[in-house]
């Protein structure tokens, strides 16, 4: 008789506890994403005030949290909304959920470990340039401000960023404890690189200061900047508050996606109901008040207007504005000016103490954002969607097959990155169609005859109604329509002619499409072997 599971363990251990797991889901989406968020949602949401935008947008990311906190309860399993969907409405459906996320998630772990690089640790040398040479023009001549520029070369960049990836996939294959440990440092390193900014920024004497300082070093002017992007058409001296709070949170929310990834590694999580609540809902909180502190020292330093104004001419790998390489009085090239690197101009200690912590904790995230999706891998592979061999653990419980997989589908996006980095930004619609799908899931979750026979035996809190409607479906339904209104939003720069159509078939063809080809394939081939895929999707993977 054929086993309807590979095997009848799934061979991961539970080593996950609860604070470790909120460590994960805080650090994930990485927590000095801002540095680079405040630039590019200034380019796609012109108007946008992100001390508004930053609450909206965290807030109604705790919606999906409580339908994802649901299911993990449901069903503590890796493999987050591939084993709900495939156990509630099709493993079709549940695989182009999860897949789509699994591949987001990898790539980003490509796309962090460069900024990692060339934002935060080649930053943190610029930084020192201009700390040593007292002015920007004459910090271009300085060996570390050349190093930097040697160092943010495809070529070097490939070298150093593989280097990084081959690190971050060597701790994760070391296991769920090594991969925690790692979390902590990030969660350490990113809240000493906000302290840094912070006080840098406080203990400097802010704004007035600021224009002073940049007046006299920055070979332009504050004012300039400002002029110059107005007579541009861009929108510099006042704010959107619909944009605002309304289709510029869209980046603020994307901020925040990764957290739910504690959902996809169920499988290694003790203490799963209160390691779920804790985890989803601590970091969301968290969240908030680091980014409402970060972006509220950020205008209050450096005026808020000045970063519309900075993101309209900003030029370099996956942030170029739509004024870039239009004003000749522009002093900074190719450089990023974020906030990590302005704060130079008020204190160069702390600019040099805010990247490099900065980077340690973007190196970290990067880890982060793969662990999920290569648990995800596992899962499929256990379920046979993927080829079994990525269902190998090791001694230690580790799926290390799993793990080399990530570790490639990471290190080409890495590539992609290099020559499309601003498609990194639109994953986000890709991210947000799952989630329509994972709101479905949840609707019809208490009632299709698969998903019912398993909500029926749940622990009594997924159970709960209000007024005879399970709450599940209700957070199905709360996932959907905010997912939906975010699809809508994240095409909005596409709608303003800001993006092109490109990204949006991209998004079509690699995170849509290849789950539906790669199910059927892998249905049929099971088949004419006489092994009926459909009797695993009956019940949950075993323990």
């Amino acid at each position: 008789m054929t086993e309807v599971f590979i095997r009848r363990a799934s061979g991961l251990t539970r080593a996950i506890g609860p604070w470790d797991a909120l460590a994960y889901a805080f650090m994930t989406p990485c927590i000095m994403n801002p540095f680079f968020f405040i630039i590019w949602t200034n380019q796609a949401y012109p108007g946008v005030n992100m001390i508004l935008t930053t609450i909206p947008g965290v807030l109604l990311m705790f919606i999906p949290a409580l339908l994802y906190i649901w299911f993990s309860i449901a069903m503590p399993r890796s493999g987050g909304e591939y084993i709900w969907g495939s156990r509630t409405i099709s493993p079709a459906w549940g695989f182009c959920a999860g897949l789509a996320l699994t591949i987001v998630g990898a790539s980003w772990a490509g796309s962090s470990t460069f900024v990692a690089q060339s934002w935060g640790f080649n930053m943190a040398l610029r930084d020192i340039a201009i700390w040593q040479s007292g002015s920007l023009v004459a910090a271009k001549t300085h060996s570390l401000w050349l190093l930097a520029d040697t160092l943010d070369t495809v070529g070097w960049l490939t070298v150093l960023c593989s280097l990084w990836l081959l690190v971050e996939f060597l701790i994760m294959w070391k296991g769920a404890r090594a991969a925690m440990y790692f979390s902590w440092f990030s969660v350490i390193t990113a809240t000493i690189s906000l302290l840094s900014f912070v006080v840098g920024v406080l203990a400097s004497g802010g704004l007035p200061v600021f224009i002073e300082k940049f007046n006299a070093m920055s070979g332009t002017t504050y004012q300039a900047v400002l002029d110059a992007a107005e007579a541009g058409g861009w929108p510099v001296r006042a704010y959107d508050i619909n944009m605002s709070l309304g289709a510029g949170s869209t980046f603020v929310a994307l901020n925040t996606l990764g957290s739910t990834y504690t959902a996809n590694i169920m499988g290694e999580v003790k203490e799963v109901k209160k390691s779920s609540i804790l985890a989803m809902l601590g970091a969301l909180v968290l969240f908030l008040i680091y980014w409402v502190i970060f972006y509220s020292i950020a205008y209050w330093g450096f005026g808020g207007h000045f970063w519309a104004a900075i993101a309209y001419f900003v030029n370099t790998f996956g942030a170029v504005g739509a004024g870039a390489g239009t004003w000749e009085g522009w002093p900074f090239g190719n450089v990023f000016t974020a906030p990590n690197f302005m704060l130079v101009f008020l204190n160069p200690a702390a600019a040099a103490v805010t990247s490099l912590m900065a980077a340690f904790s973007w190196i970290s995230c990067a880890m982060g954002e793969a662990f999920g999706p290569v648990r995800n891998i596992f899962a499929y592979s256990f379920d046979r969607v993927l080829p079994t061999f990525f269902a190998k653990t090791d001694r230690k419980g580790s799926p290390w097959t799993a793990v080399l997989l990530g570790w490639i589908i990471a290190w080409v996006f890495l590539f992609v990155y290099f020559y499309q980095g601003t498609w990194v930004a639109y994953t986000t619609l890709a991210w947000f169609f799952a989630w329509v799908i994972v709101g479905a899931i949840g609707m019809t979750f208490p009632y299709t005859s698969r998903g019912k026979s398993i909500f029926e035996k749940s622990p009594e809190i997924v159970k709960k109604k209000i007024g005879g409607v399970p709450l599940i479906f209700i957070f199905g339904l709360l996932t959907f329509l905010v997912s939906g209104w975010y699809c809508y939003n994240t095409i909005v720069p596409f709608l303003l002619g800001l993006a092109s159509a490109f990204y949006l078939w991209v998004t079509v063809i690699m995170f849509v499409l290849p789950s539906f080809v790669i199910y059927y394939i892998s249905r049929a081939y099971y088949k004419s072997k006489g092994i009926p895929m459909e009797l695993q999707f009956k019940e949950i993977p075993p323990d």
